[in-house]
């Protein structure tokens, strides 16, 4: 029962945002075993020693700690916590006599019992599969049938039935003492789903808005945190990668001819370094209204990651074309984005256009190490294509990404013209959703190592 308390308790911490790796949930069970749980100060710092890795997760974890723990405070014989202004009153005993043993029993409690038996009965509850709000008088009712209430109910159906005199009364006493109890069972549940409950919640929210086409992604809140959350995870998966490319491949044959000095034994590694070129990154949106939505969070998504990407160079155009990395130097990222879109929004874009000017911005600046980012639909207003500036770029760029919101089957239709732009492109990807920009970024740091 400990151990899977425990394990409830690391979701709990997971869920509020509070990094813990198996490696160390394993170590704060062991922790825990050896120090036991009698003393609840000592058991709350042993697990925040093996828990806790920043002062900023310590707040996260004493809140955590205090609303799971609430009910181990409490053993045989001492008073009960202090209530809050938002907990339910004590409820007042009922006349147990006449009662069926099970509900005499329960009805017969005092204070401090009702809560020791609130305790025992949730502690036989998995509330970790708790998932929706709707789900919190389900959990509530299999938390009053735990402690035995089963019995009340059936003794209150039994005095209404009866035609003694003062049974409806008591009754109603019956009835109106099981409301309190189920009020105090309610709200444990609520603190129960505060801690797991909201975790799936967010999960399932965050899980919505990864898939959804940019263009609903309006409909949801917080979506810039996921955003920022999104980036902030891919870019420590690339700082690990980047830290394993600097250390470099073990070189065996360095390595072996060292060891000779040592009797064959290899004292010292010898690591093949990789040399590492400085790359650029060059960034074009579309920021018509059809492609307007994908080009701000392609934006957003890449400046949130300046940590591992090299300088990006950014540029918009819709009715004009411009550059606008200095939006992103002076302003935070969504702001930048507005502004960005306010100064260069229009209707009538001009690919051909597009790629002469950026040819003409750009020409000392593209070379072998340069990485060029188009995002848009392609669609060409039926002027000409530009292509030939396109691809003196890419002979010159080391590699040319195009990004398209629309699926490919409507990458040619009507006045889309992805065809002409494609054979100087190393890749094109569609780019609809947060999951397809999160694994575009992904290939194009693993590409940039």
């Amino acid at each position: 029962m400990a151990r899977r308390r425990l394990h409830e308790f690391v979701r709990a911490l997971r869920g509020a945002g509070v990094r813990i790796s198996p490696a160390e949930a394993e170590e704060a069970m062991r922790a825990a075993a050896l120090v036991g749980y009698g003393d609840k100060n000592r058991f709350r710092e042993t697990l925040a020693l093996t828990l806790v890795k920043s002062e900023e997760e310590r707040p996260d974890f004493d809140r955590c700690f205090e609303t799971f723990f609430r009910f181990e405070d409490q053993q045989p014989g001492e008073q009960g916590p202090a209530e809050d202004a938002a907990e339910p009153a004590t409820p007042t005993p009922p006349d147990a006599e006449g009662l069926s043993p099970q509900a005499a029993e329960l009805a017969a409690q005092s204070d401090t019992q009702l809560e020791q038996s609130l305790a025992q009965a949730a502690a036989e509850i998995d509330f970790t599969a708790m998932q929706v709000i709707t789900q919190q008088g389900l959990f509530a009712r299999r938390l009053l049938m735990n402690m035995g209430m089963g019995a009340v109910d059936d003794e209150i159906l039994r005095l209404d039935a009866s035609q003694r005199p003062g049974d409806g009364e008591r009754a109603e006493a019956l009835r109106d003492w099981r409301g309190r109890v189920r009020e105090r069972a309610m709200a444990h549940v609520r603190r129960q789903y505060d801690l797991h409950g909201r975790a799936h919640g967010r999960a399932l929210r965050e899980h919505s808005m990864q898939a959804a086409p940019f263009r609903e992604l309006r409909e949801f809140q917080q979506v810039q945190v996921l955003v920022r959350r999104m980036a902030r995870r891919l870019a420590r998966s690339h700082q690990r990668r980047q830290k394993k490319a600097r250390r470099g491949e073990l070189d065996a044959r360095r390595t072996l001819a060292d060891s000779l000095r040592y009797n064959a034994v290899p004292v010292h590694l010898h690591w093949r370094q990789r040399r590492r070129t400085r790359a650029k990154v060059l960034v074009v949106c579309d920021v018509s209204s059809s492609v307007r939505d994908a080009a701000r969070f392609l934006l957003q998504f890449l400046y949130a990651m300046t940590d591992v990407l090299p300088r990006v160079r950014s540029f918009a155009f819709a009715a004009r074309f411009d550059e606008v990395t200095e939006d992103f130097e002076r302003y935070p990222p969504d702001v930048a984005v507005g502004r960005i879109l306010d100064r260069v929004s229009g209707s009538g874009t001009d690919y051909g256009t597009m790629f002469k000017e950026l040819e003409e911005a750009c020409r000392g600046d593209i070379d072998q190490n340069t990485t060029l980012i188009i995002l848009g639909d392609a669609r060409n207003n039926d002027l000409p294509a530009g292509e030939r500036h396109l691809a003196d770029i890419a002979r010159r760029a080391r590699q040319v990404f195009w990004l398209n919101p629309e699926p490919p089957s409507r990458w040619n239709s009507g006045d889309a013209i992805m065809a002409r732009y494609l054979p100087y492109c190393r890749a094109a990807r569609r780019c609809g959703s947060l999951n397809d920009l999160s694994r575009f970024t992904d290939e194009l740091l693993r590409g940039l190592n």
